[in-house]
């Protein structure tokens, strides 16, 4: 079935293709005397013209900011980094699951 899929695929491809570069030679021939006028283009470069190419690496870093102020990683992690004491953190969290299997009455 693949194999019929495949040529069928190919030979319509050829017709389409075969098509289309008759048709671009019968527009050629038709059109050849009536050449469209050309215009010249003036390009300015605008008021921004040298910071430009800066404009979208600034708007990229203020979507970045905005998005990491939003969810709350901004400034100040203190001495310890971004995750902070480690230690201290852990030592709170195994605390917390002592107090909390003595108020379940579950064993540890």
């Amino acid at each position: 079935m693949a194999f019929v899929a495949f040529f069928a695929f190919l030979f319509f491809g050829t017709v389409a293709g075969v098509a289309f570069q008759v048709g671009m030679t019968v527009a050629g021939a038709t059109a050849a005397g009536a050449a469209p006028a050309v215009y010249p283009y003036y390009w300015h470069p605008g008021f921004f013209f040298p910071f430009g190419f800066l404009f979208p690496l600034l708007f990229l870093f203020l979507i970045f900011g905005l998005a990491r102020a939003a969810f709350g990683s901004g400034r100040g992690h203190g001495s310890h980094g971004m995750w902070g004491d480690r230690r201290a953190r852990l030592e709170e969290l195994h605390r917390e699951m002592h107090e909390k299997s003595r108020t379940d009455g579950t064993a540890t």
